[in-house]
């Protein structure tokens, strides 16, 4: 008995330890060990970070997990019910998680780990009540289109399982119902997530990326994984270790960078995007687009060499342009020098379809300063050739490569790419709920080329004569020459869109 004892004394008293270390405040310490709720060590993390966002200027946006399996549900209903609604009556939050079954056994389940035996409660109609007045609505959402429901009611905060499941806008509605006219209260959003969903570049910008630059401010993200949850049982332990491929790299680790689902999972930055170089004059040149007015219009430079590689060297992306202020912003970045080069500009193909009010046409109307072509729209044989252009290959001088290059100038582009999941209903093609401009556009222009032969086309050097021999060595030296400075021409990028 003495040495149960003295085991249990060093477990809370390593518990205590790791409390203060999270800087979890007395108080909160006293509230979960009095109701029997041990938290896990980054579970206190997250637990102390919830009562910074109790002081001005502190966060307003928490975020916990990013893998499988670290007990995300536990922690973020604790800190709802058993520290937020003790603390403070009279408090109102929304809990909402994605559930494959009916909500009231998902919720009946979660309340029973946590809550029973250990706080008083009422729970009626989906509505937990606390005797101090708090309550908790409890919501479930298959997609997001269930979330509708929840939007424009007053709640003080919300927390949301697996945010990664709703588009930012949803949840930018969904945050304008949290507001508060209490004192000793700031609103805030708890959220779990993990890798992928509709919802995945939302959460790597809002949550993951902050944290990673140390850059954080109205948020805070305590990542996790399963190794870090000790009661996790043996068999979803061995399950999470079995999966392969993307999804059990990014339900095991929590890494934002792959995930499953993804529609071009050749994508690979290291392969695909390069350093901005002076482009040989003899490269033609191209320009591609997808018009949107209230969604962004993205349009692309491209430069094609000798071997069909394609070379995306500039980008525009931008709302609110009509057609005739789109081809003038494009005249005006490519310039008069420039112009020259350009061989043609392919835009998607709604510019042939003529306006309602005014019976001009996007062609036309872009016509008056730009000659712009409709692009081929057949969206499966188009995604087929963008797999082939990003299909990597093993280049002359042995290193990995592919048909399709992007100076890391366009940004938009390079986060779009990895971003695309495949649709649900039409395998062959991607979800277009998603943003993707970026990648229509070069859709458009990569219809314009014939299909990528992975290896360059071998050249007969016998066949040439002396002095055109020298004249291409020459010539060649000099464009390695230029691309080994890697210093960006003013001519060729402009200005940074």
């Amino acid at each position: 008995m003495e040495k149960v004892n003295k085991e249990y004394e060093e477990a809370i008293t390593e518990c205590i330890k790791t409390a203060v270390e999270a800087g979890s405040p007395e108080d909160q310490v006293r509230q979960f060990l009095s109701c029997g709720y041990v938290p896990l060590h980054w579970q206190w993390k997250f637990h102390a970070l919830a009562r910074e966002c109790d002081k001005t200027g502190g966060p307003v946006k928490l975020g916990a997990g990013g893998a499988r399996g670290p007990g995300k549900s536990h922690g973020v209903f604790a800190q709802v019910a058993i520290d937020d609604c003790q603390r403070v009556p009279n408090l109102k939050f929304l809990f909402l998680r994605q559930t494959g079954k009916a909500a009231q056994e998902s919720f009946e389940d979660l309340i029973a780990r946590v809550l029973m035996g250990k706080v008083g409660y009422d729970y009626k109609q989906s509505t937990l009540r606390f005797p101090n007045g708090s309550r908790i609505m409890l919501g479930g959402f298959y997609n997001e289109k269930d979330i509708d429901q929840y939007i424009g009611i007053e709640y003080d905060g919300i927390a949301i399982e697996e945010l990664n499941q709703l588009t930012d806008k949803k949840i930018d509605k969904l945050l304008g119902s949290m507001r508060t006219s209490k004192d000793n209260w700031r609103p805030r959003l708890y959220a779990s997530f993990n890798p992928g969903g509709i919802g995945h570049q939302f959460v790597k910008d809002t949550f993951v990326k902050p944290f990673r630059n140390r850059e954080e401010f109205d948020t805070r993200y305590v990542p996790s994984t399963y190794k870090q949850n000790p009661y996790l049982n043996k068999e979803y332990i061995d399950y999470l270790q079995k999966l392969k491929g993307a999804l059990g790299v990014a339900w095991r680790e929590g890494d934002f960078d792959i995930f499953e689902g993804q529609y071009f999972a050749e994508y690979r930055y290291e392969i695909h995007v390069c350093e901005p170089f002076t482009l040989p004059r003899e490269w033609p040149r191209y320009i591609c687009g997808d018009y949107g007015y209230a969604k962004p219009s993205a349009v692309y430079w491209y430069a094609v060499n000798q071997d069909e590689q394609i070379f995306v060297y500039r980008e525009l992306y931008q709302t609110n342009l009509t057609y005739g202020q789109l081809a003038k912003k494009i005249v005006e970045i490519t310039g008069k020098d420039e112009k020259k080069l350009i061989r043609s500009c392919t835009f998607d193909p709604a510019i042939k379809i003529r306006s309602k009010h005014t019976g001009i046409s996007g062609q036309e109307e872009m016509g008056n300063s730009l000659t712009v072509l409709a692009g081929d729209n057949d969206r499966i044989a188009g995604w087929n050739r963008f797999h082939e252009y990003l299909a990597p290959y093993t280049g002359p001088d042995g290193k990995r490569t592919a048909k399709l290059q992007i100076f890391r100038t366009c940004q938009h582009l390079i986060e779009t790419i990895p971003l695309m999941i495949f649709d649900e209903t039409i395998p062959e093609d991607l979800n277009t709920d998603l943003e993707d401009h970026a990648v229509d556009s070069i859709r458009y222009g990569l219809m314009s080329r014939p299909y990528p032969q992975k290896q360059p086309r071998p050249v007969d050097l016998s066949t040439l004569p002396p002095a055109t021999l020298q004249e291409k060595v020459d010539r060649e030296l000099a464009n390695l020459h230029n691309r080994s400075k890697k210093t960006p021409s003013d001519d060729l990028l402009g200005n940074d869109y």
